[in-house]
């Protein structure tokens, strides 16, 4: 089971390294688009970036299909998912950021936002419990709904379709899935020393997944 993990991640850094700058500049982009987003003070125009930045990570799936079918791909395949069902990748974002509201809501139930900012010893000890279940909980459904972005952008099923086949696929890979989620937050915690290393996490975990999808997508 931790084979078929490291197996989807090495094939994903394998993908990346064929067009590695081009991912790179593609993930930088995006990072940019985070960034203004964080800084906006309007909320229409937040939620606007939200779901920009959705649509940019749809190009960068597109770009790893591209990659895997041996066809040469550019920066600008970043924009591909402006241009591939594209009303279902604006709803599959939209549940992207009610999920998110969601759990930014029970959050705040058991955490107060100053006490977070100054130390994590100010929470209230039995206050662990429900915040560590909530985050499990946001973490997995993120994971299935980042793994349904392909399912939707280069497989163009509807949104609730791409969503029901992300689930089976989690469920068929449960236990590589969790070792492989073990692995990504390793490698988060040694990629955030560097803003470059994020630059090369972030395709690559896109990579994996969309391995992941490659092979367990049914026709």
């Amino acid at each position: 089971m931790l084979s078929k993990a490291f197996s989807w991640l090495s094939q994903g850094f394998e993908l990346f390294k064929q067009a590695g700058f081009i991912f790179v500049f593609q993930t930088l982009f995006i990072f940019l688009t985070i960034v203004v987003s964080y800084l906006m003070k309007i909320f229409v125009l937040s939620v606007f970036l939200y779901v920009i930045q959705l649509l940019l990570t749809a190009g960068v799936f597109i770009s790893f299909d591209n990659v895997k079918k041996s066809k040469k791909i550019t920066f600008d395949n970043l924009f591909d998912g402006f241009s591939n069902n594209l009303s279902n990748l604006i709803t599959l974002s939209i549940i992207f950021l009610l999920c998110s509201l969601v759990v930014s809501y029970f959050l705040v139930q058991f955490v107060n936002i100053n006490d977070v900012a100054t130390s994590f010893k100010h929470i209230d000890s039995k206050n662990y419990a429900p915040i560590s279940f909530i985050m499990l909980v946001d973490i997995v459904v993120n994971f299935v709904l980042m793994l349904a972005i392909p399912f939707v952008a280069i497989q163009k099923l509807n949104v609730f379709k791409a969503i029901k086949e992300s689930i089976i696929v989690c469920v068929k890979n449960l236990i590589p899935l969790i070792f492989l989620l073990i692995i990504y937050f390793v490698l988060a915690i040694l990629a955030t020393f560097s803003i470059i290393g994020w630059l090369v996490l972030f395709p690559v975990l896109i990579g994996s997944i969309y391995t992941i999808f490659k092979e367990n997508y049914s026709m």
